[in-house]
Formats: structure tokens, sequence, C-alpha cells
């Protein structure tokens, strides 16, 4: 039975660190691309009295769309292999924005590192709870306020980025309207981590709610 519950943890350890990997990819991404373009910017300039560095910088955005019409297609694709063009609708596209347009978001993508945080957090106390299965300690108050724990932390992490998702939606609209298609946040609603905490919230009361039946039992004996 342990080899088994130890087999499971470890594909969730694998597959929650997984699920990070694009998250941790793009935000290093990002920073390199944005460091590089900046300093290539500086050296340009040097020199000069005064700079305009922050108008010329670019800034990644990500577009969540939806096609106004399915049976009209805005765009084409080119297809290599045949060697002939596709009509074709985006549902989700990154442009290329100014940064002096894009401040709130850019800021706001600190939201998500700090999901991230929590989200760690969440692992640690999943480790600490496993560990304690494994040694045979399962029904005690202590599982109970890990549960609680992850279920907070993948809570807060959950409205971490989706408040920064909503923030992008509305300069995304703010900033971009596309012929042919609407802006849809529904693409961006990503509601896993919501249903794990709900989960580890529910199992952590199911757990407070067998403690307190077996207290009760055992003073009535």
């Amino acid at each position: 039975m342990k080899k088994q519950l130890n087999l499971i943890c470890v594909l969730i350890f694998f597959f929650v660190g997984l699920s990070l990997v694009p998250s941790i990819y793009s935000m290093s991404n990002a920073f390199m691309d944005g460091f590089e373009v900046g300093m290539s910017q500086v050296e340009d300039v040097h020199g000069q009295e005064t700079t305009n560095i922050s108008a010329e910088i670019l800034t990644p955005m990500t577009l969540s769309l939806w096609p106004k019409s399915l049976a009209v297609t805005s765009d084409k694709l080119f297809n290599h292999k045949d060697q002939e063009w596709y009509p074709a609708s985006h549902i989700q596209t990154v442009v290329w924005a100014k940064s002096k347009d894009t401040v709130i978001t850019r800021y706001a993508s600190f939201l998500v590192l700090i999901g991230i945080f929590f989200i760690i957090k969440a692992i640690v106390q999943f480790y600490k709870l496993i560990n304690a299965i494994n040694h045979e300690v399962i029904f005690d108050w202590m599982n109970v306020r890990r549960l609680n724990r992850i279920g907070r932390n993948l809570l807060i992490s959950f409205m971490l980025s989706q408040a920064y998702m909503i923030t992008n939606y509305w300069e995304a609209t703010r900033l971009f309207e596309l012929e042919g298609y609407e802006h849809n946040f529904w693409c961006d609603f990503q509601p896993m981590t919501l249903i794990m905490a709900l989960i580890a919230l529910l199992v952590g009361r199911i757990f407070a709610i067998g403690l307190q039946m077996k207290e009760e039992q055992d003073l009535t004996i």
C-alpha cells in the first residue's frame, strides 16, 4: 500500500512540476529578451542628452480571441507541405505592444510569480502530509491543518493568476480591436487549481469531522 501511495505522490509531484515549466520558461525568456533589448537600446543612445527608451521597448501581450463568425475566416495560413493557403482563425495569439501602454500588465505579471510561490508552499505541505501518512499518522489534527494550508495556498495562487488574467484582458480590450474577432476572457480561465484547492479543503473538513466524532465517542466510553 505504501509503495502505491508513494508512486502516486511521485506522479503528482512530477506533473505539478511539469505544469509550472511553461510559466517559469515564459517569465525567464521574457526577462532575458527584455534585458537584452534594454541593454542594446542603452548602447544606441549612449552619449545623447535625452533618451526615450521606454517608448520604443515592446512588451509581449497575450490576446485571447474568438471569431465573431465561424463561417467567415479572417486570416489565412500557408501550409509548406502542399504549398497552399488555408483559411484560419486565431484563438490565442501574442502581440508586441508598446511598453508605455502596458505598464499595469507588466506589474501585474509579478502576481503570477507570487502565485508560483504559493504553489510551492502547497507542495511542501503535501510532502509533509504524505510523510506523516507513511509514518502511520493519518487521522490527526496536524494533517487537518496541513490539508487546510494546501487548500488555502492553492486558492491564493488561483486568485493571483486570475487577477493577472483579468488585468491582461482589460488592457487587451483597451488597446486592441481586431476585425472579425472579439476578446474572450474564458479562454484564459483555468479552474484546475481552484478545483484542487476545494478538494483539499473538503478532505480536510472530512478529516476534522471524523476526528470530532472519534473524540466524542472516546468521551462517552
